[in-house]
């Protein structure tokens, strides 16, 4: 790091001074430090290898840096090294959230199925009900008319 001291005139104390390359690498070191350019690298990788490019890079790069952003920790359960088998093992885990997105919302569809099916269930039930009263009534209404027609006779 090359910093340069000067006496300030007026305030006779040190001031540091770095020259813009310097503050370059203190930021390269601050993001490598930090895991940045190695979940982007590992982010990077994945979306070169994706077979189904989105229209929208920017929205891939989000969709797994974004609110969902990749942990130290998960980068080391991918082996978020940067080469390919960490992208391959992101690749993987990213068709695993869709899939889980999928199957949720078939899940929900289903659930909705269900909910209506039994309802008429419940439906048919009452109509079924009210069908056997009325057959047992005209059961009732046909015996009494045999039975009056035959005491005519």
């Amino acid at each position: 790091q090359q910093q340069q001291q000067q006496q300030h005139p007026s305030t006779n104390t040190t001031t540091h001074y770095q020259s813009p390359e310097s503050k370059k690498d203190e930021f390269r070191r601050y993001l490598e430090k930090s895991g940045a350019i190695e979940s982007l690298t590992t982010v990077l990788v994945g979306l070169y290898e994706e077979h189904d490019r989105p229209l929208e890079s920017t929205d891939y790069i989000r969709r797994y840096l974004g609110s969902t952003s990749i942990s130290g920790d998960t980068l080391s359960a991918i082996g978020g090294n940067g080469g390919s088998g960490g992208a391959a093992q992101l690749h993987q885990q990213q068709q695993q959230q869709q899939e889980n997105e999928k199957l949720k919302k078939e899940n929900k569809e289903l659930k909705t199925k269900i909910h209506e099916l039994n309802k008429t269930i419940e439906t048919l039930r009452v109509n079924l009900k009210h069908v056997r009263e009325e057959a047992k009534q005209a059961r009732e209404e046909v015996r009494r008319v045999n039975k009056a027609g035959s005491g005519n006779k």
